[in-house]
């Protein structure tokens, strides 16, 4: 008697699933915070064009997150749609989990294919250099240092830092 197997379906990994949703929480928020701080964050969202957005999300179904520019400054706005101006998408939960939390730069998940990108690549370059200074807000240099190919000047970092954290992430200001 031959056995018939039905076929497995592989479980979801709601723990890296959480972790991004969170982090795409705190890095929204942090970078709306951190647009009306730093000058040289403001100076790239200025070249913006007034609507712009961006989306960054998780294939396939994953999480996901979208920044928009209302009235001269970016605001997070929640959960990605696909109809963005610029879509980084990250290939999987795998790629996506070790770009989030600080174990591997945005270049080297580039480099190395974990992430894609629809869009203008002048405005995702932009992005890129607003995410360098804005990791060297939220994270110390020694971490900080192995995900940016140089680290920005950052001006008075401990005070703006606990800006973001206190009043920034929690309340969006």
């Amino acid at each position: 008697m031959e056995k018939v197997y039905q076929p497995l379906r592989p479980g979801r990994k709601w723990f890296k699933e959480l972790v991004a949703h969170v982090v795409f929480f705190v890095l929204g928020r942090a970078f709306q915070s951190a647009a009306k701080l730093d000058a040289g964050i403001r100076r790239e969202v200025a070249e913006w064009e007034e609507g712009f957005t961006l989306a960054m999300c998780i294939l396939p179904k994953g999480p996901s997150m979208l920044l928009k520019k209302v009235d001269g400054r970016i605001r997070y706005a929640g959960w990605a749609k696909e109809d963005a101006d610029l879509i980084i998408r990250f290939k999987n939960i795998e790629s996506a989990f070790l770009v989030l939390t600080p174990q591997m730069g945005s270049a080297r998940a580039f480099a190395e294919n974990r992430l894609s990108l629809v869009g203008d690549v002048a405005r995702s370059m932009s992005f890129v250099r607003c995410l360098d200074r804005l990791l060297a807000y939220l994270y110390p240099a020694f971490i900080c240092r192995p995900l940016v190919k140089r680290m920005p000047p950052v001006l008075r970092p401990v005070r703006r830092r606990l800006y973001i954290y206190t009043l920034g992430i929690p309340f969006g200001l």
